[in-house]
């Protein structure tokens, strides 16, 4: 349990945390919200840790795409995380506004191999110019 951030997967409303001074594996319970948790050990060493309610754990991606809108527009956006269930983006500001939350859109990028892959995605989030999807 460091004085630097850590981040903790919520599994069963707990966090496993283990101290870095004395190495000592600890459960501690997490309320439904809670963002950060302060843990402190027996050895009395204690740390903050980010709490994660995600299913999938999220890859930090800095990539360019395509969104395709409704109306069959492009718009250029920028991928900043990908997931096993969903993605995340930033979409410029003249787009933005046409853009709601349930929406269905398709975004156009280079795949791994440099093939040009499409996946269809349900808008979950908005705010300001970051735009939250799950694929469908």
């Amino acid at each position: 349990m460091s004085g630097q951030l850590k981040s903790c997967s919520v599994k069963g409303g707990m966090i496993r945390v283990t101290c870095t001074r004395c190495s000592k594996t600890k459960y501690a319970e997490v309320t439904p919200g809670t963002r950060r948790k302060v843990v402190r050990c027996s050895c009395g060493m204690s740390g903050t840790y980010k709490v994660n309610y995600r299913r999938d754990i999220r890859e930090n991606s800095s990539s360019r795409a395509q969104v395709v809108l409704t109306n069959a527009r492009e718009a250029p956006i920028r991928l900043c995380d990908t997931s096993a269930s969903g993605v995340g983006f930033t979409i410029p500001r003249e787009f933005a506004h046409s853009l709601y939350r349930g929406q269905e859109i398709r975004i156009k990028y280079k795949g791994g191999s440099g093939s040009l892959a499409q996946r269809r995605i349900r808008i979950r989030n908005i705010t300001g110019t970051r735009i939250g999807g799950q694929y469908s």
